[in-house]
């Protein structure tokens, strides 16, 4: 699968193309290729995983939920993929510059492990994840019982290429993420931060930009 990045072009509440950049070194890929549909732009993650900073939050996984959308926020970051799984939540962040995983692991109803890990290209980033589960652990404990993740603005990620298929997931528009074109036509394949893949409505032009 071509490994290729979203990011927003232009102001996010216009009507947008997508274009995907795919890195020169990868065999077989055309330089430039644009996406439409979807308001962004793909760009190569790095690859592999850092073993990150984990903490235990006193919170329940709805509360530990909301505070990684906060603390992230609060560092100008936001949730790109979010994918639940069965005992919590798997996430992607970046910005073009960091990028990063986030685990949520569900031990008792008011207890959840939170496991951070961060990177600036290969570059493992310590002490950003050292902030981060600072910030995460303060708007956790912060959050109330009856708040929840945000999903305003999220598309769906599918098991299949299908709407009428099973959601596994959601994706923030104008986040960077693995894509590459799917049948049938309309749709893109992503890797999902399990390493699953997944399926998002969008198209791949191929006369470029």
């Amino acid at each position: 699968m071509e490994r290729c990045s979203m990011r927003t072009v232009g102001k996010r509440w216009m009507p947008l193309h997508l274009v995907i950049i795919i890195p020169l070194l990868l065999s077989g890929c055309a330089a430039v290729a644009a996406v439409s549909a979807i308001p962004a732009v793909l760009v190569d993650r790095a690859v592999g995983f850092f073993s990150g900073q984990e903490a235990s939050l006193p919170v329940s996984m709805q509360q530990a939920l909301v505070g990684v959308q906060q603390g992230l926020a609060g560092m100008d970051l936001r949730v790109d993929v979010l994918e639940p799984d069965e005992d919590g939540y798997a996430m992607e962040f970046g910005n073009g510059k960091l990028d990063g995983d986030i685990q949520l692991k569900r031990q008792t109803g008011n207890l959840t492990t939170l496991t951070v890990s961060a990177h600036r290209g290969m570059s493992h980033q310590t002490s950003v994840e050292e902030a981060l589960v600072k910030e995460v652990q303060q708007a956790s404990q912060q959050a109330g019982e009856n708040e929840s993740f945000n999903f305003e603005g999220y598309g769906k990620v599918y098991v299949k290429p299908d709407e009428g298929a099973k959601s596994i997931g959601w994706f923030r528009p104008g986040a960077m993420l693995n894509v590459s074109e799917s049948k049938p036509s309309g749709w893109l394949k992503i890797k999902m931060p399990s390493g699953r893949s997944g399926y998002l409505k969008g198209k791949l032009r191929g006369d470029g930009v």
